[in-house]
């Protein structure tokens, strides 16, 4: 399967790419996309960041490509990094609303051409800031289930290593969760955590213990007089800072420890990818597994005996095909109200930002029904029509009208790799690990210098995984081009040619 990280050249969207490539979350035979803009510094990092990469983890680094637009992102996953940040130094405060304003284009323009060139089967991951915004404007497009925040699973994270840190234990021996809103409106829940070895009465005298006695009534009141104290603390001595935050109670740290890193002119960078990479990692693994994340609601979750109907960090179950459904237990009164205070606080920042709507309004959202339905989504609103095949004829072809299974086309590939050993062994390694059998493969004359050779293959795909594979085997290291042509009874016309 194949990764898509949009942003890849800024602080997060490296150390994403860094981090799957490392922790070998991608095999060699997959590929990972790196997008820039074309009109940005981005637009000339890609190569060197692809470069750079390859470098320093060539033995067992996928397939690297580039892209510049958002029309040529083609993956299973998409990491959504893009977008401005709030600055990180002394002092400065992160206007939501602002952030919010510039990014809902940046968001809006990817879930358009996701929408109009993908396969309606990406899972698409959101990091970039404000993450529910970017929730809202892209399931809307996309449809909820293809979407999820990373905000609350990194949250999720941040508590339980604050839990593990007080017990002196490791942080995988902690289980609970973080919902709500990412950073300063995140709600601990309590309720939630497990630890292991302890039966229920050893848990409940830990929690106690853990919680000193209070509730999260008070918590937004704290988190404030936190950020107050911190700032006057740290303009005199940053480290002594970070002291007086290792004295508060778990819950507390979990909130002020991230904000201080921001205001000492440092960034969250590391623990956001690592974060990205467990989901990434989770989407790819082909099993469900329960994690957090901001997700757009449509009554899944309840609160006071009222539907939730929004974009809100929720404990939830996700798996190769998106989240499924919410895991979410009646909570204590503290733990809902805390809830419904920062599901108000997400539906303000959407409606300060222009969007009114942030449930999921239907399956998929706008776009992807218009596509569906046979009329791609005009950001224009000019009307412009597709043919019903999929928007822009580039969708996954699963079935005819009358149910039986699509034909799907026939394509001719001439490759012209290197007579090096292992040419043929990395080709066919592109193939099966999409799921792409060969109907043929021979190998034509080597050339007269003896250094390179064609190959011919003839398979069946879908056009979008053709496309895919014609990326991927361009990017091997002994391809020289790709020549890929539909070879069915319609008029053949060439699908691609790459020459390095």
């Amino acid at each position: 399967m194949d990764v898509a990280v949009l942003g890849a050249t800024g602080d997060v969207g490296r150390q994403v790419c860094t981090q799957l490539v490392e922790r070998r979350i991608l095999p060699t035979t997959s590929r990972l996309q790196l997008v820039g803009r074309p009109d940005g510094a981005s637009g000339r990092a890609v190569h060197g960041l692809r470069a750079d990469l390859v470098d320093a983890y060539d033995e067992h680094a996928p397939l690297i490509d580039v892209a510049h637009s958002p029309d040529d992102v083609v993956a299973d996953v998409i990491v959504v990094a893009a977008g401005a940040t709030s600055p990180a130094r002394a002092g400065a405060s992160l206007d939501r609303t602002r952030l919010a304003l510039g990014n809902r284009e940046v968001f809006a323009g990817y879930a358009d051409a996701i929408a109009r060139h993908g396969s309606g089967h990406e899972v698409v991951i959101v990091v970039s800031n404000p993450v529910e915004v970017g929730v809202a404007v892209m399931a809307r497009t996309l449809g909820a289930h293809r979407v999820v925040g990373m905000g609350a699973w990194l949250d999720t994270l941040r508590f339980r290593r604050e839990i593990a840190a007080e017990l002196g234990v490791r942080r995988h021996r902690v289980g609970g969760f973080v919902a709500g809103q990412h950073g300063e409106d995140a709600v601990p829940l309590w309720s939630t955590v497990r630890i292991s070895g302890q039966d229920p009465a050893e848990r409940e005298r830990t929690l106690r213990h853990l919680r000193r006695g209070r509730t999260l009534d008070g918590f937004p009141r704290e988190v404030a007089a936190a950020q107050a104290e911190l700032v006057e603390v740290a303009a005199v001595d940053v480290g002594a800072a970070y002291r007086l935050v290792d004295t508060w109670p778990a819950d507390l740290r979990l909130v002020a420890r991230p904000w201080m890193t921001h205001q000492s002119g440092a960034k969250t960078a590391t623990a956001t990818a690592a974060a990205t990479a467990d989901l990434v990692e989770v989407v790819l693994d082909g099993r469900e597994t329960v994690v957090a994340g901001q997700v757009a609601l449509d009554g899944e979750v309840s609160l006071a005996g009222e539907p939730v109907r929004g974009v809100l960090g929720v404990p939830l179950v996700l798996g190769p095909e998106g989240w499924t459904r919410v895991l979410l237990d009646p909570l204590p009164d503290d733990e809902s109200r805390r809830l419904q205070g920062a599901a108000a606080a997400v539906g303000a920042s959407l409606r300060s930002a222009g969007i009114e709507d942030a449930s999921r309004g239907g399956e998929p959202g706008e776009a992807g029904r218009a596509g569906r339905a046979g009329g791609a989504a005009d950001p224009e609103g000019a009307g412009n029509t597709e043919d019903a095949a999929g928007v822009g004829g580039d969708r996954e072809d699963t079935g005819t009208l009358d149910g039986s299974p699509a034909t799907e086309p026939s394509w001719a590939a001439q490759v012209r790799g290197l007579h090096r050993p292992g040419t043929l062994t990395a080709l066919a390694g592109v193939f099966s690990t999409r799921g792409v059998s060969f109907d043929s493969l021979t190998t034509g004359a080597v050339d007269g210098d003896g250094d390179a050779g064609t190959i011919h293959v003839t398979f069946r795909a879908t056009p979008r995984r053709a496309r895919a594979l014609e990326r991927a085997v361009t990017r091997l290291a002994t391809v020289r081009s790709v020549v890929v042509q539909e070879t069915t009874d319609r008029p053949a016309s060439p699908h691609a040619h790459a020459d390095r």
